[in-house]
């Protein structure tokens, strides 16, 4: 029979063993990137990039043109004036933990593999539910949260009033109207005002070159708000089917202009979020990558449990702030 000073030997190497075969598996990364729109969407499309290493992310900008491009003749001179019009914003890591532990006395009561397999599945669910809350709602944030410790989500990426937030974004000042996003500040009544508002923003963050790229892909607001833009679509309304597998499969997609309008329940309330997917990415550092504390599961000097953690390290990043967008104050 297993002694408190012995659980770590005789239980140990079971939860750290079954813990990692589900991280290894990829089930808690799909639980938690499938329990939130956001996070699925992010998923999607090659969003998230993952890397290996680096004091913080650099995301090369452009934010002029090259002037030596122009028409000639024969034997013109061509113009060969170095280039700038690059510049790079930087964005640092943040970290977000959660813990798995089992106590002593449910080790004891829960005897033999199978028990202890189940035991640890509920265990692992409860920690997979509290990742997706602080990764999404750090997702959505303006990464002020818990000393500013919090990721720096959309409400930092895409500004109330573009250009009024003091100091820089991504190590840019944000009086630099080339990396300003867009926005509608005072919507008032949706019933009113949503759809030609929306469809402002939408255009504005279509300006400039790129083709089919350089549109919004998607529109991420909140139930109240996505029930009213129905309500006013009605009955025109259209459906994207859901795909039978992948990451974005589940999500029904209301369309508008051809980008896909969805709620999240982390999303800012009064809020629509306008975004184009090619110019946003979720990084995400390989070795924490919802992964397991090294050594697994041990056993605290003063305590009768087993104890480890899931770590996340990463940052939402954008390399083209006009191209997002936002509507506020929606009623």
């Amino acid at each position: 029979m297993a002694t408190e000073s012995s659980i770590s030997d005789t239980y140990g190497p079971l939860l750290t063993t079954t813990l990692k075969r589900v991280l290894d598996s990829g089930a808690l990364h799909d639980n938690i990137f499938n329990n939130d729109v956001l996070l699925q969407w992010l998923r999607g499309g090659n969003r998230v990039k993952t890397v290996d290493g680096g004091e913080r992310m650099r995301v090369g900008i452009m934010d002029s043109k090259n002037t030596t491009a122009k028409w000639y003749a024969d034997y013109e001179s061509l113009d060969v004036t170095a280039q700038s019009g690059m510049t790079s914003a930087f964005y640092t890591w943040k970290q977000g933990s959660t813990s798995v532990s089992v106590n002593g006395r449910e080790l004891r009561s829960n005897k033999g593999k199978a028990r202890i397999t189940n035991l640890q599945q509920e265990k692992i669910s409860q920690a997979a539910a509290s990742l997706v809350d602080i990764v999404a709602t750090g997702a959505f944030s303006d990464g002020t949260g818990t000393g500013s410790k919090q990721m720096t989500g959309l409400a930092a990426m895409i500004e109330d009033v573009p250009g009024t937030t003091v100091g820089a974004y991504a190590g840019i000042p944000v009086g630099n109207t080339a990396w300003q996003n867009q926005a509608a500040t005072s919507v008032g009544a949706a019933a009113v005002n949503l759809l030609p508002k929306l469809r402002t923003v939408y255009n504005d963050c279509k300006q400039g070159k790129g083709g089919a790229n350089s549109s919004p892909d998607m529109f991420i607001t909140t139930q109240s708000i996505h029930e009213s833009f129905e309500a006013l679509m009605y009955p025109q309304v259209r459906y994207q089917p859901n795909p039978s597998s992948g990451a974005d499969a589940g999500i029904e997609k209301l369309k508008f202009k051809g980008a896909d309008v969805v709620w999240d329940d982390y999303c800012t309330s009064g809020v629509v979020y306008v975004l184009n997917s090619n110019h946003i990415t979720m990084f995400v550092h390989s070795d924490a990558n919802f992964s397991m504390a090294e050594g697994g599961f041990q056993k605290p000097i003063n305590q009768d449990a087993l104890v480890t953690q899931i770590f996340f390290q990463g940052n939402l990043s954008t390399d083209n702030r006009r191209k997002q967008g936002k509507l506020k104050a929606i009623t």
